[in-house]
């Protein structure tokens, strides 16, 4: 029994250990799509005179804004799963209501001190609403890492098996034959 649960617990460390690597990189495919929107949105409009407004990320180069918002965004995306994502998912196990709504909210945390620290100088809610659609996502592949299938099915339970005995098994009990005559 205390072997199982070494067994499991360490699983459980892999996984949390390989969501906590993997979940920032999330950041560099959700860039991909949303300089393609914005691609999208400035396609048959002619760009304004760069000396009057300058555009940036420049809608027509959508490495650019992924090579960009990646440099910056894989970091805070560390930074905000270290400082906030991690202790959030502790305290949610501990009382045992991790789900993904409670990623969820813990992605809207973390936004917010992102938020306050890259618009500073800028509309704290316009660029809050652009992390969501970052932080989102990522609380939800987090989530989908760390659980277990069968917890991810809603069951609660471990994703083991217990061991059934194979003797027996194939034999129909004697009450049930009983009842089919």
């Amino acid at each position: 029994m205390c072997s199982s649960f070494g067994i499991i617990m360490k699983r459980h460390t892999k996984r949390l250990i390989i969501a906590s690597l993997v979940t920032p990189w999330v950041v560099i495919p959700m860039t991909a799509l949303y300089s393609l929107w914005y691609l999208a949105t400035w396609l048959g409009k002619p760009l304004p005179d760069p000396s009057i407004t300058l555009i940036w990320p420049h809608p027509f180069k959508p490495w650019e804004s992924v090579f960009l918002y990646s440099l910056y965004g894989v970091p805070t995306a560390y930074v905000s799963l270290i400082l906030i994502g991690l202790p959030c998912y502790l305290v949610a196990k501990k009382l045992n209501i991790f789900s993904f709504s409670v990623a969820i909210v813990a992605a809207v945390l973390a936004c917010i001190p992102a938020a306050a620290f890259f618009g500073s100088n800028y509309n704290f809610w316009s660029l809050f609403g652009f992390l969501l659609l970052f932080g989102v996502p990522l609380s939800v592949v987090f989530t989908r890492i760390v659980k277990d299938k069968a917890e991810q099915g809603g069951t609660g339970q471990p994703a083991t098996r217990p061991e059934s005995k194979s003797e027996g098994s194939d034999k129909p009990q004697p009450e049930a034959e009983g009842r089919s005559r």
